[in-house]
């Protein structure tokens, strides 16, 4: 950001955490598929933080996937954007993710937040992530193929409307637990 700090995102798997056969810890592809998946918390979680109240900070955010239950990438949005507000950064908004897949098949429907054996049937994917209370999309990263442009913008419909329906869920977690380190500090 001009004028502003720089936020700089990590994206790790535990060699333990599993992807199923395909998956080879440390692999280039591995090491790549970390890259891009860093890339992409970084581009959804920038336009959330307000840089610019942080003039020369390099705000750091790690994430680091322990076990790969699906929607991995979407889980990191949402938890990352949590603890920067858990921390007192200073945002904009909560960056609230949210994950689709598509099954084989003409008909196949899409699937908000699948889970691993879902993810590694479907044919296309999309992570979106959304600053809801400013209803700005800040991220939306998908692939696959058999999917016409309609099924595309139906995907994306469907991962904002759940973007919307997981931001109070989000919020009022945040607010607990605000309340419990005010009790803490007042005892």
């Amino acid at each position: 950001a001009a004028g502003g700090g720089r936020l700089l995102c990590e994206f790790r798997r535990a060699p333990f955490a599993g992807r199923g056969a395909r998956w080879r810890p440390g692999s280039a592809a591995e090491r790549e598929a970390e890259r891009e998946a860093a890339a992409a918390l970084r581009e959804a979680l920038e336009p959330a933080v307000r840089l610019a109240r942080y003039p020369r900070a390099r705000l750091t955010v790690s994430a680091l996937l322990l076990q790969d239950g699906g929607s991995a990438l979407a889980a990191a949005i949402s938890a990352a954007a949590l603890a920067l507000a858990d921390a007192g950064v200073e945002m904009y908004d909560l960056a609230v993710g949210c994950a689709l897949c598509r099954s084989p098949g003409p008909a196949a429907a899409w699937m908000l937040q699948p889970g691993e054996p879902e993810e590694r049937r479907s044919v296309a994917r999309l992570t979106v992530a959304l600053l809801p209370a400013l209803n700005q999309v800040s991220a939306v990263l998908g692939g696959g193929q058999g999917s016409p442009p309609d099924a595309w913008a139906q995907a994306l419909r469907l991962g904002l409307d759940g973007c919307h329906r997981l931001y109070p869920v989000l919020r009022q977690s945040l607010l607990r637990a605000a309340r419990r380190r005010d009790a803490a500090a007042a005892t």
